[in-house]
């Protein structure tokens, strides 16, 4: 056991992520827990425990980034992308020797983290977005999370982008951001593409694993296949939509991206950038900056054990 640490639990639409967490925010350790399709709340609750104790962490504090609403006074989570966690008492389940685990949303946990990097997370407005299999988005005023409702800054990677209403993200809602801009979307969009016949290197990996995953239209795009970059271009221009509207509605002095999808790399952020400035009200694009998370995809893991050791 490793003294004056926490673990972290990161959990997310396919898989979640558990580490342990030094005091002063350094990953120390980590392990991946898959989702199997259709488990129930018991099943994977053993597989958190599991990872905990395959870390050799028991009984250490525990804290959850949870993808959805916090009802903290009940320690559990709701409305997130993991139906089968919501509504049951996940920080009493996972409880270490401190007590019942901190629960927190997930896109604050990673802001939280993040924003101990930048001064204007420290001392002014920073926005955090989270690229997953969902849209996480967190706002950071001077180093702490503002909260509107159910322990979150709404449910502001619902905004509604698409007019058209196309698709409906996982949630239920059709048009928003999620539906048109996620891992999800763009395994959607990607396996639509390879079908078509649009794109070779798509269709390669369709015929091999007979789907195509967001990582592989992410490698594809950075190695220059046309049909693949047309896709992120697609999810650039929705991206820049929606943070012309969050600079209207937050001002915020910085937009941080993380989460797997910023493996794209921050020529993908300048794309978001340019789409964003030209939407936006030339006051708020001149003093807000757009660029990636520093701690990449651990934030949310490293945030989680954070809010674990805070009193």
């Amino acid at each position: 056991m490793s003294k004056g640490a926490a673990i972290g639990l990161d959990i997310g639409g396919g898989s979640t992520k558990v580490g342990l967490i030094s005091h002063d925010g350094q990953l120390l350790a980590s392990h991946r827990v898959v989702l199997a399709e259709g488990a129930e709340f018991p099943a994977i609750l053993a597989d958190y425990r599991a990872a905990i104790a395959a870390l050799r962490a028991e009984g250490l504090p525990v804290g959850i980034a949870y993808p959805g609403h916090i009802d903290r006074a009940r320690g559990l989570g709701l409305n997130s992308n993991v139906p089968a966690l919501d509504g049951h008492p996940l920080a009493a389940a996972l409880a270490g020797v401190s007590g019942p685990a901190a629960i927190l949303n997930d896109a604050d946990a990673a802001a939280v983290a993040e924003a101990r990097h930048h001064p204007e997370g420290r001392e002014g407005r920073m926005l955090m977005v989270t690229l997953g299999t969902g849209v996480g988005v967190s706002m950071i005023v001077a180093g702490r999370p503002l909260e509107t409702a159910g322990g979150t800054l709404g449910d502001s990677g619902h905004v509604n982008v698409d007019p058209s209403a196309r698709h409906r993200c996982r949630q239920g809602c059709t048009g928003c951001l999620e539906s048109v801009a996620s891992a999800e979307a763009l395994e959607r969009d990607g396996t639509l593409m390879a079908s078509i016949g649009e794109s070779p290197a798509l269709a390669s990996e369709a015929d091999a694993a007979g789907t195509v995953s967001a990582s592989a239209v992410c490698r594809a795009a950075l190695a220059g296949d046309p049909g693949a970059q047309r896709l992120i271009g697609q999810m650039a221009d929705w991206l820049g939509m929606a943070v012309a509207s969050w600079r209207a509605s937050f001002h915020p002095d910085l937009i941080v991206f993380g989460g797997g999808l910023s493996v794209l790399g921050q020529p993908f952020i300048d794309q978001i950038s340019d789409r964003a400035d030209a939407r936006s009200l030339p006051f708020l694009s001149a003093h807000c900056r757009l660029t990636l998370a520093r701690l990449g995809n651990d934030a949310g893991m490293i945030g989680a054990g954070l809010a674990a050791l805070t009193p």
